[in-house]
This record gives structure tokens, C-alpha cells and sequence, in this order.
């Protein structure tokens, strides 16, 4: 009997690594930004991460990504996610981690960056991406001329990792966060 717990306790641990070794190399990259999926946080990513004793992760979204896709069509919002992505791209480090969280939601991670060494920083990337115009290919009224454009509407969230804590809790309590804010929130929190 003590022979079988060791045996199960091995095929345990083996099934354990195997589930691990996955998760660690399921990571791809979005076609629509060219940016990995959230998937490789909790693999390679957290490997770099885990270099540090200390990141802020910041993780925003487009509240109005739906209004968009709604009333101009989706081709206008993929359009919207691609400057996002852009914009967000240009203005960071290369030692930064961002990725495609999911659909119109995004991660960032300043690696060894402190959360309130960032927020002077997320701030001027807020107004970045808020200052981006998409054409909607539709004009004010059939007389006028003037395009309309669509103008993203963001909500960031920050909080602070710490190395060898569940980098998993922490996104999904982010995510909570943007999930249960109002769509007209327009801020940036810290928590």
C-alpha cells in the first residue's frame, strides 16, 4: 500500500509538469496586433517577470469597443484594436511585457517598475490612445462632407506583482475590476 500512494504521488507530480510544460508553451500570437495572447504571462513571460522582485501590471480596455463595432461596423473596430495596439507599442520600452488579453482588454507589465513610478506613465499613455481617430467611413449627414471618426474610451487598472505570487490571481482580480466597472469609467485605479 505504501508503494502505491509513492506511484500515485509520482504520476501526480509527472501529470502535474506536463500540465505545467503546456501552459508554459501555449502561448501564440494574435493575428489582428502581432502581440502575444495572455498566455504567456503565466509562461515565458513570467519567467522574465520573475527576474524581478517587483512589477506593476497595468491592464486597460476599450469601453467602447462594443458601441463601435455596433455602429460602425467591425471592420472599424479590429481597425480601433490595431491603433491601440500601435499606439501602446510605440510608447513603451522593449523591456516591457504587452500583450492581447483578451478581446478589446490588453496587459502590460513594467518589469522592476514600482506601481506608483507608473502611473504618471499610464497616464500619458491614456491620453495617447484617446487621441487616436479611426475613420468610420460614414459622414454627420448626407449633405456634410466631414467624416465621422470613432475615438476609443479607455479604463486602466494597475496593481503591483510580486515575485513568486500567483501572477494568475492578480490578472483575473484586474479583469474583475474592468469587467464590473461601469462602461462609461474613464479613469485610471490603482489597486
Amino acid at each position: 500500500s505504501i508503494l502505491r500512494t509513492i506511484r500515485d504521488n509520482i504520476v501526480s507530480v509527472l501529470k502535474t509538469l506536463s500540465y505545467q510544460n503546456t501552459v508554459e508553451n501555449i502561448h501564440r500570437k494574435d493575428t489582428t496586433t502581432g502581440l502575444y495572447s495572455a498566455e504567456y504571462l503565466y509562461g515565458k513571460g513570467k519567467t522574465v517577470i520573475d527576474g524581478y522582485d517587483e512589477s506593476s501590471i497595468c491592464m486597460f480596455t476599450i469601453n467602447n469597443i462594443e458601441e463601435i463595432n455596433e455602429q460602425y461596423g467591425r471592420t472599424v473596430g479590429t481597425e480601433m484594436i490595431k491603433e491601440v495596439a500601435e499606439v501602446v507599442k510605440d510608447n513603451i520600452s522593449d523591456e516591457y511585457i504587452f500583450v492581447r488579453y483578451m478581446g478589446p482588454k490588453f496587459a502590460i507589465v513594467f518589469t522592476g517598475v514600482d506601481g506608483e513610478s507608473v502611473s504618471g506613465f499610464v497616464k500619458s499613455i491614456k491620453e495617447y490612445i484617446e487621441e487616436i481617430k479611426v475613420k468610420t467611413g460614414k459622414t454627420k449627414n448626407k449633405k456634410s462632407k466631414e467624416e465621422i471618426m470613432a475615438v476609443p474610451l479607455t479604463n486602466f487598472v494597475i496593481a503591483t506583482y510580486y515575485k513568486g505570487t500567483g501572477i494568475e490571481e492578480l490578472t483575473k482580480k484586474l479583469e474583475d475590476y474592468l469587467n464590473e466597472s461601469e462602461k462609461t469609467d474613464s479613469k485610471i485605479v490603482c489597486i
